[in-house]
């Protein structure tokens, strides 16, 4: 505001006062929004609600229409410093509505942040008022010139704020769209509208003042999430938004997610599936309520520290009483955000720079309870140990035990007690005995609908896992107890995988050991019976055999030794460098990633071509189980077998044709497969029929997957 004494002294002093001047203090009153008989308001607005304001460029206030009163310039004059009063009523008219008792509940924050800097540049307006006013009485000589340039700025500020407000009440606008509003980026569009230049100071300054405003909100609500895991927003209004309350959380998260009859058996839920819960799907960021100077990938991140500190300061269990996070390290957090709150302008490189420093610090913290305290590596090797069968000793007794069981079919009722009990003697039969992991494990059996295609288990319902299905006992799955705080990583769609992946094994292991015993059976009827004859018509049922069990063996071997052991080599290393969370969060969920696109069970077309392998492994041994040593029976017709071995043959060699395609030998999401087609084809056999059979056009073109 200028000075009015330096205006005053700038002019030509009157001897006597202009003819005007009486009007002068009822103006003044007028510029503060109270009109009387020479300076009125008139009805030239008719709302269609009570509430509605009339637009700003809509003034009302004008001089009265008595002739006489004054000339033609001076009430053009008049006129145009009575816009200021009139901008400065709608305005006040704003701040007492924010801050009425009747909206003080329902009132939006952020709206109310900026009724406060709107009330201090009112202030400011009423205070530059009064100086003249004091200085009317002792100069008497101010001209209505001289009023207008001492109110220059005011002129320049009121109206585009005004019309900030009035857009804002129009379009009922609040959080991070009034803040978008108010960033210079958006105000071309205000400005415009006023046919302002984007280049005034005083409206830059006062624009960037009201966003201060707004931005201690905005602080307030950062600060009450990042250092204290608090959601403080009873409006919707910050960007971090909570999806599920905690009433809410009353189904148990499964281990299973692809088997929908395995969580309506669930157990009620803990204190810790409760924790996962909100964990993984209690909070997310709201794109809406994004300010615009906040991007997505520091919005993650925010997100990321609150959920962070909510676990860090809520532990149970064991940890219960322990300090997971320090108190220094709390202050330390709220003093970088007070910093940046205390700025008169928005620092955005400081502010990602303080997010990424709390991040840092906070994923460091979550590390060191995860992978220390919570014994991360040791449960990965009890996951390893048990869903990916590499406890072998316990395996081995597992299915020698359930065998007999597994040959009949299931009895939906008393299925899964039925498995119980092999399953616990296997374990005092075996290492698992001593291991305090094994108390962790529940095997189960639930009829589903359809197990083969685990779309929740990748988290994408149009990313499908698919494993191939071998009999009626192929619903068995496996229970891991996930203490806290491990269901941070160990989440239901991760342990899902894991199942996956079990069956998959699992099946293998199984048809491998049904092959082996029909082995047995037929070198007991071999030597049982002296009939030379019948024995030459059994050759090609041993020779198919061979050829199913070597393929069997070598893919288990492919799955279980280059891509199991191999991506848990590069798994442990990567814990054992990770220097907070969110490493040992992507090394796990790579190591998954990749053990399932390497076992393929994410290409529908190896799977059905593994499953048309399965059945047919699945009707030989049905031929021997049931061989009499007659010469009437399935294993002695060299017609059936002959059907088989060719079905066998055709199929073998279509999914050696497909796991030669380019898709698979140019890509690395495979690096070991050439090791295991070099062993099923060591002497060229293989090809050499996959060749041939292409040749008479009898599967499909080499490559197309």
């Amino acid at each position: 505001m200028q000075s009015p004494d330096s205006v005053l002294a700038s002019e030509t002093q009157f001897q006597q006062a202009p003819p005007y001047s009486k009007l002068l203090p009822e103006l003044l009153l007028a510029l503060l929004g109270h009109t009387g008989d020479v300076f009125v308001e008139k009805a030239l607005f008719v709302p269609e609600r009570p509430s509605q304001q009339p637009p700003p460029d809509r003034c009302n206030f004008a001089v009265t229409d008595a002739p006489g009163l004054v000339s033609t310039s001076e009430r053009e004059a008049f006129n145009g410093l009575l816009k200021l009063g009139f901008h400065f009523k709608h305005l006040a008219a704003f701040v007492e509505s924010e801050r009425s008792h009747v909206r003080l509940h329902a009132a939006s924050l952020y709206r109310r942040a900026l009724a406060t800097g709107v009330s201090e540049l009112l202030d400011v307006y009423r205070a530059a008022i009064l100086q003249i006013q004091q200085h009317m009485y002792h100069h008497p000589g101010l001209t209505l010139a001289g009023l207008q340039h001492l109110l220059l700025d005011c002129q320049m500020i009121l109206p585009p704020v005004h019309q900030l407000l009035h857009t804002l009440q129009q379009d009922n606008v609040s959080g991070s769209q009034l803040m978008q509003l108010l960033q210079t980026k958006h105000r071309e569009k205000l400005l415009a509208t006023l046919q302002a230049q984007c280049g005034i100071p005083e409206l830059h300054s006062c624009l960037t003042r009201l966003l201060w405003h707004c931005n201690q909100v905005l602080f307030q609500q950062l600060s009450a999430w990042m250092v204290h895991g608090l959601l403080q927003d009873t409006h919707n209004e910050f960007f971090i938004q909570q999806t599920v309350k905690p009433n809410q959380q009353t189904a148990a998260l499964s281990t299973a997610p692809s088997l929908p009859q395995a969580q309506s058996q669930a157990p009620p839920q803990s204190t810790g599936d409760s924790n996962a819960t909100e964990w993984h799907k209690g909070f997310q960021v709201s794109m809406q309520a994004l300010p615009p100077h906040v991007s997505v990938s520091i919005a993650e991140s925010i997100l990321f520290v609150g959920k962070a500190v909510r676990v860090l300061q809520r532990p149970t269990g064991p940890l219960k009483s322990h300090d997971l996070l320090p108190q220094s390290d709390a202050i330390s957090f709220a003093q970088a955000l007070r910093q940046l709150q205390q700025q008169e302008v928005f620092d955005q490189i400081g502010f990602e720079h303080t997010v990424d420093v709390i991040r840092t610090k906070v994923t460091g913290q979550l590390w060191q309870l995860v992978v220390v305290h919570a014994e991360l590596p040791a449960h990965l090797a009890a996951l390893k140990n048990y869903f990916l069968l590499a406890k072998g000793d316990f395996y081995h007794s597992f299915l020698a035990e359930s065998y007999e069981l597994m040959r009949l079919p299931p009895r939906d009722a008393t299925a899964e007690g039925d498995l119980t009990i092999p399953f616990q003697q296997s374990a005092l039969k075996s290492t698992a005995d001593q291991d305090p992991f094994f108390q962790h494990l529940k095997i189960r059996y639930v009829k589903a609908t359809d197990s083969s295609e685990a779309a929740q288990a990748s988290g994408d319902k149009r990313k499908l896992l698919h494993v191939p299905k071998y009999d009626k006992w192929d619903d068995v799955f496996l229970e891991y107890h996930v203490d806290w705080p491990l269901h941070l990583l160990l989440t239901p769609q991760v342990m899902a995988k894991y199942n996956v992946v079990f069956q998959y094994l699992l099946r293998l292991k199984r048809i491998q050991i049904d092959l082996e015993s029909s082995w047995a059976v037929m070198r007991r009827q071999a030597g049982r019976s002296r009939d030379v004859p019948l024995h030459t018509r059994r050759l090609p049922l041993w020779h198919l055999r061979h050829h199913m069990a070597y393929i069997i063996a070598n893919l288990q071997i492919y799955v279980q030794v280059d891509v199991i052991e191999a991506q848990s080599s590069v798994l442990s290393q990567c814990i054992a460098n990770a220097q907070d969370f969110s490493e040992a969060e992507r090394a796990h969920e790579t190591f998954m990633d990749a053990v399932v696109t390497q076992s393929f069970l994410d290409m529908k077309a190896i799977s059905q071509m593994l499953e048309g392998i399965f059945s047919l492994c699945q009707r030989l041994c049905g031929f021997v189980q049931r061989d009499d040593g007659s010469s009437d029976t399935d294993a002695a017709d060299p017609d059936k077998i002959a059907g088989l071995a060719a079905e066998f043959k055709r199929r073998a060699n279509m999914l050696y044709t497909l796991l030669q395609s380019n898709k698979l030998q140019s890509s690395q999401r495979a690096p070991y497969l050439r090791q295991f087609l070099l062993r099923i084809n060591y002497n060229g056999y293989v090809e050499n029929e996959a060749v041939r059979q292409l040749r008479q056009g009898d599967v499909i073109l080499r490559g197309n997957i």
